[in-house]
This record gives C-alpha cells, sequence and structure tokens, in this order.
C-alpha cells in the first residue's frame, strides 16, 4: 500500500513543536573585555584568540581569518570562553550565529557576542545555529532590535525567540543535509576562485607578449 508524502508530513507534524528559546537553553552574554584588557607596557598579560564581529557570515562556521589578539590582565572565567556545542550570535545586527567545534574550543567571547548553551537531549545546537542564520529567524531579530539608537538585541529578545523544533532525530538528519550543500557552496566558490585566477594568468600572458 503506497503512503503519500503529504499523509507522512501530517504525522510528522504533530510532533513539530515551537518552544521559545529559553526554554531549551541558556543565554548570556560575553565579558566586557575592557574591563580585563592590560596595557601594552604589562610584562605579565595573558594573550587569548578573541571572537570578533567579522569572524560571522552566512555560515554556521568561524571565519578564522578574522580572529582578534587580546591582552588580559589575568586569566579569564571559562565561562566567557568558547565550548564545543555553543552557539555564539553577534548581538549587532546582523544577529547570524556560528556553531563552535572542538577545534574552536577556548576563544574569548566578548560582551558584543550571546553564548547559548543547549539541552543536548532536547536540541541539535548546530540546528539551532542554521535556524538563527535562517531567512525567518533573521527577519524576527531585525524586528526585535529596530528602532534603537545602536541596532542591539538583548539577551531577552534571544530569550523570547521561537524556535520550530521537529523531533531530535530530524533535526539530526536536517543538519546534515545543510552540512551536505555548505560543502557544495564551498566547493563550487573554489572551483569559481581557480577559474579566475586562471583567466587572469592567461590574461597576463597575453599582455606580456604583446607587450
Amino acid at each position: 500500500m503506497k503512503i503519500s508524502v503529504l499523509f507522512l508530513y501530517r504525522q510528522l507534524e504533530r510532533y513539530i513543536l515551537n518552544a521559545q528559546l529559553g526554554e531549551f537553553a541558556t543565554v548570556r552574554t560575553g565579558l566586557v573585555v575592557s574591563r580585563k584588557k592590560a596595557e601594552p607596557d604589562f610584562e605579565q598579560s595573558r594573550v587569548y584568540e578573541q571572537v570578533s564581529m567579522r569572524c560571522f557570515d552566512s555560515s554556521v562556521k568561524i571565519d578564522k581569518e578574522h580572529i582578534d589578539a587580546f591582552n588580559a590582565v589575568e586569566n579569564i572565567d571559562s565561562r566567557y570562553l568558547t565550548q564545543k556545542g555553543d552557539v555564539l550570535l553577534r548581538l549587532r545586527a546582523p544577529s547570524s550565529a556560528v556553531y563552535i567545534v572542538k577545534e574552536d574550543e577556548g576563544l574569548l567571547i566578548s560582551s558584543l557576542l550571546a553564548v547559548i548553551r543547549v539541552d543536548d537531549a532536547k536540541v541539535d545546537a548546530k540546528y539551532l545555529a542554521y535556524y538563527i542564520n535562517s531567512k525567518a529567524a533573521q527577519r524576527i531579530l531585525k524586528q526585535e532590535t529596530k528602532g534603537t539608537a545602536i541596532p542591539m538585541l538583548k539577551t531577552k529578545d534571544l530569550e523570547n525567540l521561537e524556535v520550530v523544533l521537529p523531533p531530535l532525530v530530524k533535526q539530526k538528519e536536517l543538519v546534515r543535509f545543510l552540512e551536505l550543500a555548505d560543502k557544495e557552496k564551498d566547493l563550487l566558490q573554489k572551483l569559481t576562485d581557480e577559474k579566475q585566477k586562471l583567466s587572469q594568468a592567461v590574461l597576463d600572458t597575453i599582455i606580456q607578449r604583446v607587450i
């Protein structure tokens, strides 16, 4: 007996929930770094790698080319350092999110960012990062920052954000699909870059021969 796709969707739809982010995650801002910044002549400073606002783009991966160095007067509490499974979010528009992998642990989180730590028995953290970067979620977050002198989200705004939550197993399936899509996108970009380099090399060769 054939079962229609619509029927299967209707069966799954019963298990899709809408929950406020604060119901399954903690949200806090990072460190006010000016309070811990060492003067240039301070000899016992501790150097940290700091996540900058430029580390965020449309991807859920940190752009490590824009990591900053930060000299601290003392050791910084681990609460303000990234952990595997964290979701970091820019509090200033655009409020995009990144997911922290093992290789990104120990980075300093400033007060311009929020760190979200989920209950992983309920939510896949990487799914949440993808969800926050979706057009629907970005539209809601943009409305929350509208009208302020310096557009900036508050942790309460994030805690109140409604998140569409399929069953955990479906969240993980969606993440695998989106990861493959990201890899394909990266590969296509690399191919485009290589073609541009090749075209430029051919053009340079022709010009040199003419000259």
